[in-house]
């Protein structure tokens, strides 16, 4: 009894000096999980601090390079300026996701230089067909008015407001008013301002269809045009907007209504 009692003094020193030693590891591990806790929120303290840092200097940067943007505008347009020989302003009408109208500025600017075509295009939405669509307006504009633009180059400025941002102009659409609004240009006149026109352009001067006619024309309305220009055949498209509608074939039969003599 006396070796049994023995014993189990022994295997309870031995057991009680273990979970001794297992409660020590235990705090020893929380005390070092608690440090590397400290350290890590000390550390996302600094990631947050640097993020916020790195967001200012963004935003300082993002201001910084509107300005030189800004800047560089102003002087690419004092430059057409001085270099210009002839401008006409007219108007191209596009169209929101909502198939909202909207009538955007159009520029035609003839300068110096060596025959080249510069479309400038800002808020506004374009397809793949628009260069082509632009080269086209310009070769049809040079045959009809017999104008050499060799020693000349063209500039086209489509800038809608910032608050119009996510309209279009899609499938050549703005071809017909680019193309008279260069011709204008090119012989010295002034297009109507009242007097509008939607519709793509062919190099045999004939004027296509579009989308979204009635759209357009109502925008055309609300922006005191008295008269809306529309490809052959789709003046039924339009219906009651409350505008005089005509349809033209050529840009010649849109240039009798558009271009002043």
């Amino acid at each position: 009894m006396k070796l049994i009692a023995v014993v189990l003094v022994l295997l309870l020193i031995v057991s009680s000096s273990l979970f001794f030693t297992q409660v020590i590891s235990r705090d020893r591990n929380i005390a070092d999980l608690t440090a590397l806790s400290e350290k890590q929120k000390e550390t996302i303290e600094q990631l947050e601090l640097n993020i916020s840092y790195l967001r200012q200097n963004l935003s300082a940067s993002e201001k910084l390079l509107e300005n030189e943007t800004q800047t560089r505008q102003s002087l690419e347009r004092e430059v057409i300026n001085l270099t210009k020989v002839a401008k006409s302003e007219y108007f191209v009408i596009a169209v929101d996701e909502s198939d909202k109208g909207h009538l955007i500025p159009l520029e035609v600017v003839i300068k110096s230089g060596n025959g080249k075509v510069l479309p400038n295009i800002a808020n506004v939405l374009v397809d793949e067909t628009f260069q082509s669509s632009v080269q086209t307006s310009i070769l049809v504009a040079r045959d009809i008015t017999r104008t050499s633009l060799r020693d000349k180059d063209i500039v086209i400025n489509i800038e809608a407001p910032v608050q119009e941002q996510r309209i279009s102009i899609s499938g050549g659409s703005a071809g017909a008013a680019i193309t008279l609004a260069a011709m204008a240009a090119m012989q010295g006149k002034t297009p109507k301002k009242d007097v509008l026109i939607t519709g793509t352009i062919r190099e045999d001067h004939t004027i296509g269809r579009i989308g979204a006619p009635k759209a357009k024309a109502l925008a055309a309305r609300e922006n005191g045009a008295v008269m809306f220009l529309v490809p052959a055949g789709q003046k039924s498209e339009v219906g009651n907007a409350g505008i005089e509608v005509m349809e033209v074939r050529t840009i010649e039969d849109a240039a009798q209504y558009v271009i002043q003599t």
